[in-house]
């Protein structure tokens, strides 16, 4: 069997990528969609962590099967996410991307930009949703007010255990 014959991609088109990079582009748009990120993201990922040299846009929605705007919303993604670079490429005038490789920047990036971001935004929400909570009293019967307000002391609770633990994952990813 070719190292290069056709074999069809995770998306149903039709690729000349050999079966290990389709595999792991496979793993790369499962992985991606168990985060809560679309399949396409996982993808580009996987595609790009395989190429030795940085792909356009164009490259990767053909090399994928996907649409412009799948490559583009997927690559403003990755960048946001510190997943992918930009890189120039002589005599071109497209944008080129290229994977992060190193697993601890991309960890500590992913960490910076979406997980802390998110426990401090919960909290900031926690906060409102107790203002909330005293605001809205007189709407309530007393047994309501109870029950939210034991529920959300339990939210607190869980809260700033997993706050405890935002300086120990910093350490352990930088």
């Amino acid at each position: 069997m070719a190292a290069h014959s056709p074999a069809t991609t995770p998306n149903s088109g039709t690729s000349n990528l050999p079966l290990v990079r389709l595999e792991l582009i496979d793993v790369g748009g499962r992985f991606a969609q168990s985060a809560g990120l679309p399949r396409s993201v996982g993808e580009i990922y996987g595609l790009l962590y395989l190429s030795a040299k940085p792909l356009s846009a164009p490259e990767i929605g053909e090399a994928l099967s996907i649409s412009k705007g799948s490559v583009s919303t997927g690559t403003r993604q990755l960048l946001a996410l510190g997943f992918i670079r930009k890189v120039w490429v002589q005599s071109e005038r497209k944008d080129h991307f290229e994977a992060v490789l190193e697993l601890g920047d991309m960890l500590s990036s992913a960490y910076d930009r979406i997980f802390k971001v998110r426990a401090q935004n919960a909290e900031r929400r926690l906060d409102a949703v107790q203002d909330s909570l005293e605001l809205s009293r007189k709407e309530m019967t007393p047994e309501e007010h109870a029950l939210i307000q034991e529920r959300l002391e339990r939210l607190a609770k869980i809260q700033k255990r997993a706050k405890q633990f935002l300086p120990l994952i910093e350490r352990l990813i930088r």
